[in-house]
């Protein structure tokens, strides 16, 4: 069974949905901002999915926050811990950092991705900057 869903083609054979992806072209940077503002009316510009380059994990991803900006993504995952930066204007991953133990949580604490707090599986807090680990303590 093969429906059509807008420009990309899904695919269910025994209940799982499989989505034909295709590439498109992308808009032209040297477009009027009065066209541009225009695409916000057009159906179809606005039902349009991009997709993220590298968003992957080996084993699984934990936590998924936006910065308070909304520039940037942040995402932890498991085996290997590490987390990843990605920047959406690019769509692209912006950089990626690996740990030593497991991260159960983190928390934005700039608006953007320049300064994070990590409490980490070992009972330490590790405080990361633009050039990276800043400071790690451990919790009694």
């Amino acid at each position: 069974m093969a429906g059509e869903g807008g420009s990309m083609r899904v695919t269910a054979i025994n209940g799982v949905k499989m989505y034909v992806v295709s590439g498109q072209r992308s808009l032209p940077t040297w477009h009027h901002p009065n066209k541009l503002k225009a695409l916000r009316k057009d159906n179809e510009y606005r039902r349009r999915i991009d997709l993220i380059q590298d968003l992957n994990f080996n084993t699984a991803s934990t936590r998924i926050k936006a910065t308070p900006d909304g520039e940037y993504i942040i995402v932890s995952g498991t085996y290997p811990p590490q987390v990843k930066v990605y920047e959406l204007r690019q769509l692209s991953l912006k950089f990626e950092r690996h740990f030593v133990a497991e991260i159960i949580n983190f928390q934005v604490l700039g608006d953007d991705y320049s300064k994070l707090a990590f409490l980490c599986a070992d009972r330490s807090v590790c405080l990361h900057a633009k050039y990276g680990s800043h400071y790690s303590v451990r919790i009694p």
